[in-house]
């Protein structure tokens, strides 16, 4: 890092963060609309992220001297009374800080998931940190929430999209929770952090759940839907969804969040699926032309498959997918569908059209292994067979259809 690289550096979208060379530690995070100093340290056996200040107050030598005297106490205090006097707060952290913690204790965990929790608590111009810091014209303090303001947020998500604030609601509801655990743990040594008293989430409600959809595309919408992608998605979306339906409706976290690793002599690997366990399939000769086409439009230095547009540190969100379906719809007057839907389609036709048994496509699918001993145990051996088989029907339905 230099003063003038400082001054120079910028993103477009998202955020990306820099570690310096000279201080083991120091880090600076920049986004369309910032660039904050940190300190990345073990402190009583846990990694720990302290804020030091604004780059536009707070230069490089500056940061590299309050980096050296944070990793110099980190010895002597707690981790808590560390971050206290770096925020200049006394221990009342920021509401943005609560929800930096939780996301990257997310990340630590390797929950993919983390990525999405990020974008709606303090990434987006949507954010609930952005909110608040607009509705009191200042960066909020966690302590201040209250369930209106909970209750104002949600209320704005649900304006754009509906289906969207009952997710945003948990992770608000997640994030708040985990830190009223850290307040009140009394096997901790640590002081109070974020001056909880209650979960300002919890009073607001949950939401109906969502009832079984039972929407089916029929052929003519899934041959539409392949054609028309290209004009409502860049080139890796499309890819990404047209190799969802190539494999027989996978689920959609499956592909857009897969890795090169896990793919191997046309044999895609899925090393933990939804039920925790590995799961290998066969690619077919439709999803083999659209690896093909995802390796010509690979992204240098990452290890995804279809990596996130502007940080290639992450995968291509699920919440990208879904804003491709409002984009066909609102834009070639489609009927409402979900790409989630493609799943129930592809299951639906295949055995509808009797190209496989139901125990067949649930193997497919990665559905009812649980049912008895000999499924419980099943091998990746025992299945090849009947796998490879599930492929070339789904080859053969696709061709049927018009794809």
């Amino acid at each position: 890092m230099t003063d003038r690289w400082l001054r120079s550096i910028s993103v477009e979208e998202g955020r990306a963060e820099f570690a310096d060379a000279v201080v083991r530690g120091l880090r600076l995070r920049v986004s369309p609309r910032s660039k904050k100093w940190s300190v990345v340290t073990r402190i009583e056996k846990k990694q720990k992220r302290i804020p030091i200040g604004d780059a536009g107050k707070v230069g490089l030598l500056d940061a590299r001297k309050a980096a050296n005297e944070i990793l110099d106490q980190a010895t002597d205090l707690t981790a808590d009374a560390i971050a206290a006097k770096a925020l200049g707060q006394d221990g009342d952290a920021s509401l943005k800080r609560l929800c930096e913690d939780y996301v990257a204790r997310m990340k630590a965990r390797g929950q993919p998931s983390y990525s999405e929790y990020e974008r709606a608590l303090a990434r987006s111009d949507y954010s609930f940190c952005r909110f608040m810091s607009e509705k009191l014209g200042r960066a909020a303090k966690a302590a201040e929430v209250t369930p209106r303001h909970v209750s104002e947020w949600l209320r704005l998500v649900y304006d754009r999209a509906p289906s969207h604030a009952r997710h945003c609601r948990a992770y608000l509801h997640a994030a708040f929770e985990w830190a009223l655990e850290a307040e009140f743990d009394y096997t901790s040594s640590g002081q109070s952090v974020y001056r909880l008293s209650a979960n300002p989430v919890s009073a607001t409600p949950a939401g109906a759940k969502s009832t079984a959809r039972n929407r089916v595309l029929s052929h003519k919408e899934l041959q539409t839907l392949w054609r028309l992608l290209p004009e409502a998605a860049e080139p890796r979306t499309v890819v990404c969804i047209r190799l969802i339906m190539a494999m027989g409706g996978i689920r959609i976290t499956e592909v857009c969040r897969s890795e090169w690793s896990w793919y191997d002599k046309n044999w895609l690997t899925l090393p933990k699926t939804k039920n925790a366990r590995e799961h290998a399939l066969p690619l077919t000769q439709y999803a083999v032309e659209q690896f093909r086409l995802a390796k010509a439009l690979a992204a240098p230095e990452t290890k995804y498959l279809f990596p996130h547009q502007t940080d290639r540190n992450q995968s291509l969100l699920v919440t990208s997918i879904g804003k491709v379906a409002r984009r066909l719809i609102e834009d070639f007057d489609l009927e409402p569908f979900q790409m989630r839907d493609l799943r129930r389609s592809f299951k639906t036709h295949l055995l509808d059209g009797e190209y496989v048994e139901e125990r067949e496509i649930d193997i497919w699918h990665n559905h009812g292994q649980n049912s008895d001993v000999a499924r419980k145990h099943y091998t990746f051996a025992e299945y090849k067979a009947l796998k490879i088989r599930v492929a070339g029907q789904i080859d053969g339905f696709l061709k049927i259809i018009g794809v």
